[in-house]
């Protein structure tokens, strides 16, 4: 069975799925910020850095000259005798610098021209060569003053190099510091140019950059992880929905099916049943737990319920119901536990399909019947004919004679009741067409007890004629049958002597009494005939209405028939009803007939004999 599902919540894991990649795109970009932040924080450090020392150096060298310039006020003014001043100032600025570079990061300190010639210069050991600084520098040099960048040299590891202006004094120290290949050159303003080891700082920012790159990705992990979690959720929601729709969708399908389900344990024990199912076979009691072979089945063989453990659909009958049943083994997997040998067991009422079954099997006899009788009908009565006329010629010849005038009066009457037969069985070969109309119930319930006032004071017999409250149209006015008045008169007839015979058979001393009753229910008009005879047997009930069936010595078994084909041509439909135990003993035939509006079979009342 195909069942229509709802969508999944695509929407939703969508929006969740783009709001996790906004989530790691702005991490992303807050990281990368953070981090440029940081990048620019540690050079702005080198910067600061640099500055002091270079300020530093600056100032040394400026206090330095200053004492010198004082303790010897001679040698810097006799211009050319005796030692120059950077010649005695440059062993105390070497040893003050290797001081520096030992006890701090600094690679190189280096004093250059605006041409780039080194004038003086200390470095570290396994420090880079003092780079050749490009032109931007020397024009942020001379513009500003300052000038810093983290270079790369050609070969080795990066290093931070800042250049400072020098005091316009120090430039009197330039030109007597000297340094290979400077002697005879003019100095045209003296720069200092300082080398740090970043690596420190870059180890620093390396650790943070690694701690911020995993944060950002512990965040976005988390964030994909709770997205799958909340996705999960919500296919495992989808899920559940689904399944509590699909497992309502069962229960309410197999709470309304018409047919009846069950399983049935290996061991024949009923495990699970619908409504349908208590309702056919035990009129809505309690089904689970009882074995299914103590059910009151009744079928062609004795051995009751397992006996329907066979191929195909089997019949079975319980409560007065037909029933069909199918009995099929359960897969292992499909079951709710898993165990071997469970059945399913489909039950479907036929009751009204077997009362199909069984009008179409009468009709079809009663035509057979009918193309009989007909046939015979006509083969019989023109010589039936002549041998009454004859009768009645030798009855009027032998008049005065006995025993020959009783033998022909006894020719004339079987003669009559020959033809009679001959006109019944006309009449089941070809019923006419009823004229309906509306007979006054009353009026014909008058006219049947004076046609049978001889009969009924013959056999010491009481006809009573009962009208429900609600059979009349007013409240004054008489019950009405809307139906052909002489069909339902013959009917009626054959209904009262067939009551006339059973209470006639009851002993001395018992009461013989014959009940017309007449009641009505929306669309439907129903008349009964009731009487207080001995009832019938449950093979009469069966075949009452069979043509040619009758329990009489001296019957035909034409009555019922007739008053049965009366009554369906009609639209309407004969119930029987006998009991032959108890006070209220008896048989109740109630013809039930459509109303003027409606034109379907009524049902019979739930009622039981007078």
């Amino acid at each position: 069975m195909d069942i229509g599902l709802r969508s999944s919540n695509r929407t939703y894991l969508t929006a969740a799925a783009l709001a996790v990649v906004l989530i790691g795109l702005a991490l992303s970009f807050l990281t990368w910020q953070n981090l440029e932040r940081q990048r620019r924080t540690i050079e702005e450090h080198l910067l600061l850095s640099s500055q002091v020392i270079l300020r530093g150096v600056e100032a040394t060298m400026a206090r330095e000259m200053r004492g010198m310039e004082r303790m010897l006020p001679g040698l810097m003014h006799r211009g050319g005798h005796g030692a120059p001043p950077g010649a005695l100032f440059a062993p105390r600025l070497r040893e003050m610098l290797a001081d520096l570079i030992d006890n701090s990061d600094v690679q190189f300190v280096a004093i250059l021209t605006s041409d780039g010639r080194v004038l003086f210069n200390a470095r570290a050991r396994n420090a880079p060569d003092i780079p050749a600084l490009p032109p931007s520098a020397w024009e942020r040099l001379g513009s500003a003053g300052e000038w810093a960048a983290l270079y790369q040299g050609a070969a080795g590891p990066e290093v931070f190099v800042a250049g400072l202006r020098a005091r316009p004094g120090l430039a009197r120290l330039c030109p007597d510091i000297a340094s290979p290949g400077s002697e005879g050159a003019g100095p045209r303003g003296p720069f200092l140019l300082v080398g740090i080891d970043p690596r420190k700082h870059l180890a620093t920012f390396g650790k943070f950059r690694r701690t911020a790159l995993l944060q950002t990705g512990y965040v976005i992990m988390v964030a994909v992880f709770l997205w799958g979690l909340g996705a999960a959720y919500v296919r495992r929601r989808d899920q559940s929905r689904e399944l509590h729709r699909l497992e309502s969708f069962h229960s309410r399908l197999l709470d309304t099916m018409p047919d009846g389900l069950l399983t049935v344990s290996a061991g024949g024990s009923i495990r699970a049943a619908n409504p349908a199912a208590r309702g056919l076979l035990t009129g809505g009691g309690e089904l689970v737990g009882q074995r299914f072979d103590d059910l009151p089945l009744e079928t062609d063989t004795p051995t009751g319920g397992s006996c329907l453990w066979g191929k195909g659909w089997e019949q079975a009958r319980v409560g007065g119901r037909s029933l069909e049943i199918l009995s099929m083994p359960l897969p292992s997997a499909a079951s709710a536990e898993g165990e071997a040998g469970e059945r399913l067991v489909l039950v479907r009422d036929r009751t009204d399909l077997k009362a199909l079954e069984d009008d179409l099997a009468e009709a079809r006899q009663q035509a057979a019947i009918g193309r009989l009788a007909a046939g015979l009908a006509h083969e019989i009565r023109n010589p039936l004919s002549a041998l009454r006329g004859f009768a009645q010629f030798f009855k009027k010849k032998l008049e005065g004679r006995q025993p020959e005038e009783q033998y022909a009066a006894t020719m004339v009457k079987e003669a009559d009741r020959l033809d009679k037969v001959i006109s019944d069985l006309m009449f089941l070969s070809r019923p006419r067409a009823p004229e309906k109309a509306d007979v006054d119930a009353a009026a014909l319930a008058g006219e049947l007890r004076e046609l049978l006032r001889f009969d009924l004071e013959h056999q010491g017999a009481e006809l009573a004629v009962e009208i429900a409250p609600e059979a009349g149209d007013g409240p004054d006015e008489s019950p009405v049958v809307h139906a052909d008045p002489d069909m339902l008169k013959q009917a009626l007839l054959n209904l009262l002597l067939n009551s006339l015979a059973a209470v006639g058979a009851n002993p001395p001393g018992e009461p013989r009494r014959i009940v017309l009753a007449f009641s009505r229910r929306p669309g439907r008009a129903c008349l009964a005939v009731r009487d207080s005879g001995p009832g019938m047997t449950d093979e009469e009930r069966a075949h009452a209405l069979e043509p040619f069936f009758t329990s009489k010595k001296d019957g035909t078994g034409l009555g019922l028939a007739i008053v049965h084909r009366i009554v369906r041509n009609h639209g309407g439909r004969v119930d029987i009803e006998t009991r032959r135990q108890g006070p209220d003993h008896g048989t109740e035939v109630r013809l039930c007939f459509p109303g003027a509006a409606e034109r379907h079979a009524c049902e019979p009342e739930q009622g039981g004999l007078p």
